[in-house]
């Protein structure tokens, strides 16, 4: 017994110091759901119409989208391509891309009603160049958190937006339409994620909220790493540009150290060579927070607009409906949100249990074997006193 009571006292001790965790997961249903942001980036990064391209700018941009196999590259010794490598003047991008007024023609919140989409989006830099963001924490700031308490596709929130396919250049992406993130408020909008929605289409966008809670260290978090513990009194905000920090946020001032080391200025949207190398990612050490909580989006579309509404738009005088209009819709299914949380599989608390367990039954099943070890020489001297007296008589 005593040398079971000291192979799981060392099992125990192994378990505790490699800190291993349990996920615990369950449902939470709730009365009112806090709403992500919503950020869309047309798929054309610039407007044909306010950049303006010469051959040689025709030329540069066809080698940096997807047919830049089948274009000749660029020989940067001939002068006429030497205007490529002056620098930007400032603003420039917020000059050649395309602004609220050019993308969105309708903003409609759950309730039906109208709004400015001058008022409720937020222009925001990523990637892939000039986005706008819905619900950004900018606008928190100023208007407080948006929670709904709606939900269904019949009360969504409703975006009519225009792509204009005759003043798009080429790029990375060989489709219309646009890019949309849904994303926590706190953090920068990842544009490698997300769903595309096409003109000629009502794409319904079902939102599902998981809420993650890992534990620092000692103990590790998804991917073998460490996550960083931003809920921590004692936490200070590594970032310098981004007043809350997130892990693409993170990434995203890394990889401008890095262009500027290299070349001694970045543009936002020079990201070709870092986002290939993941051995510069690796290097940047950004951990996830701790806590986080991520949106996912199911999509389902049909066509748009129908064939009485095509009509009536015709009449009003839109003769491109299906080729540059599209309705986007966000809502929820549920007012319930999955909980996902990481608890250490063996703490103090729960050795100190374990061993009083397993003790207690050592302990146990040794007075008990005692008591009937005790029992068996009572009842043997017995048999024995018995047969000598048989014997006697």
């Amino acid at each position: 017994m005593g040398g079971l009571l000291i192979y799981t006292c060392v099992d125990l001790f192994n378990k505790y110091v490699q800190h291993t965790t349990i996920s615990n997961i369950k449902m939470e249903l709730v009365n009112e759901l806090p709403f992500p942001a919503i950020t869309f980036c047309n798929l054309s990064p610039y407007k044909r119409s306010a950049m303006k391209p010469d051959p040689v700018m025709d030329h540069y941009l066809l080698t940096l989208s997807r047919m830049a196999d089948y274009t000749a590259p660029i020989n940067y010794d001939d002068p006429a391509y030497s205007n490529l490598s002056l620098p930007l003047p400032d603003g420039w991008i917020y000059n050649v891309s395309s602004t609220i007024p050019d993308m969105f023609g309708a903003c409609v919140d759950m309730k039906d009603a109208m709004k400015d989409c001058r008022e409720v989006l937020t222009p925001k830099m990523t990637d892939v160049g000039l986005c706008y963001a819905f619900n950004s924490k900018e606008y928190i700031k100023q208007n407080g958190a948006l929670l709904t308490t709606i939900t269904g596709s019949s009360k969504s929130l409703a975006f009519y937006v225009k792509v204009d396919q005759d003043d798009y250049v080429s790029s990375d992406n060989m489709g219309a339409g646009m890019k949309i993130v849904v994303h926590d408020p706190d953090e920068e909008p990842d544009t490698d994620k997300g769903f595309f929605a096409s003109p000629g289409f009502t794409s319904y966008a079902s939102l599902h909220l998981t809420k993650y809670k890992y534990i620092p260290y000692p103990y590790q978090s998804s991917g073998g790493g460490y996550c960083l513990d931003t809920k921590d009194g004692s936490f200070t905000n590594p970032l310098e540009y981004h007043e809350l920090y997130s892990r693409k946020a993170c990434l995203k001032e890394c990889k401008y150290r890095f262009l500027v080391s290299m070349c001694g200025c970045q543009a936002p949207t020079d990201n070709a060579h870092y986002t290939r190398n993941m051995t510069l990612q690796k290097a940047c050490h950004c951990p996830m927070p701790c806590e986080f909580n991520k949106y996912i989006a199911s999509v389902t579309t049909a066509y748009f607009p129908s064939k009485p509404n095509d009509f009536f738009f015709t009449q009003m005088g839109f003769t491109d409906m299906r080729t540059n209009f599209m309705e986007i819709r966000l809502f929820f299914d549920t007012l319930s949100y999955m909980k996902v949380e990481y608890q250490a599989e063996y703490d103090l608390e729960k050795i100190v249990a374990t061993l009083g367990g397993q003790m207690g039954i050592f302990l146990g099943a040794s007075l008990l074997t005692l008591s009937e070890l005790v029992e068996f020489l009572l009842m043997a001297a017995l048999v024995c006193c018995k047969r000598i007296t048989n014997k006697k008589r």
